[in-house]
C-alpha cells in the first residue's frame, strides 16, 4: 500500500499528539501539572468541531490529529476533576460561559471558515483560565507537553491534503497561542525566580 505525503505527516502528527499528552499527564500524576478543567472541555469541545469543519473542507489525514486532540482533551478534562486546579475565579466562569455561548453562532452557521474563525477565537478565550493560572503558577503547567503540542499542529498543517486558508487557521492558531502561552510561562517563572 502507497501512502501519501499528508498521510504520513498525519500518522507522525497523531504519534507526536499521543507522546504530548503522555508527557502532560505524566507530569499531572506526578503533582507538577493542574490543569483547569473549563480549559480542556472547552478544548475537546473545539477539537470536535475542527475535526468537522476539517472533514466538511475536505482536509484529507490531517483533520486525523483533530480527532486525536478531541479525545485526549476530554481525557485530561476527566483527569482535572481529580488532579486539576481547584480555584474557579470568576473571570474563569465568564471565559467558559463566552467560550460555550460562542459554539451557538457555529452551529448556525454554513460557512466554514466563519466557524473556523470562531472557534480560533473561541479557543484563545478558553485558555483564559489556564493562562490566569499559569501567570500565578507558572510551574503548574507542563512546557514541554505544549511545544510537543506545537509540534504536532505544525506537521497536521503539512498533512492537509486541500490546503486552504480555512482548513490551516485553526491548527496554525493553536500553534502561535501555544507559543505564546509557553514564552509568557518562561518570563513569569524568570520574574518570580522560580
Amino acid at each position: 500500500m502507497d501512502y501519501t505525503t499528508q498521510e504520513i505527516f498525519a500518522v507522525i502528527a497523531v504519534i507526536v499528539g499521543f507522546v504530548s499528552q503522555a508527557v502532560y499527564i505524566v507530569s499531572i500524576f506526578k503533582g507538577i501539572t493542574k490543569p483547569h478543567l473549563f480549559t480542556w472541555v472547552v478544548w475537546g469541545t473545539l477539537g470536535a468541531i475542527g475535526f468537522a469543519a476539517q472533514w466538511h473542507g475536505n482536509a484529507g489525514p490531517s483533520m486525523w490529529t483533530l480527532a486525536a486532540t478531541t479525545f485526549l482533551a476530554f481525557s485530561t478534562a476527566l483527569l482535572s476533576l481529580k488532579y486539576g486546579e481547584k480555584t474557579f475565579t470568576r473571570g474563569d466562569k465568564i471565559s467558559l460561559a463566552a467560550s460555550l455561548f460562542a459554539i451557538i453562532p457555529w452551529l448556525l452557521t454554513d460557512d466554514p471558515l466563519g466557524s473556523v474563525l470562531l472557534i480560533s477565537l473561541i479557543d484563545a478565550v478558553a485558555f483564559y483560565p489556564t493562562a490566569r493560572k499559569s501567570w500565578h503558577k507558572p510551574h503548574e503547567e507542563s512546557l514541554l507537553a505544549y511545544n510537543i503540542g506545537s509540534l504536532k499542529f505544525g506537521l497536521s498543517l503539512l498533512a492537509i491534503t486541500n490546503f486552504t486558508f480555512t482548513n490551516a487557521l485553526y491548527p496554525a492558531a493553536i500553534v502561535f497561542i501555544n507559543t505564546a502561552f509557553v514564552a509568557m510561562c518562561l518570563y513569569r517563572r524568570r520574574a518570580l525566580g522560580l
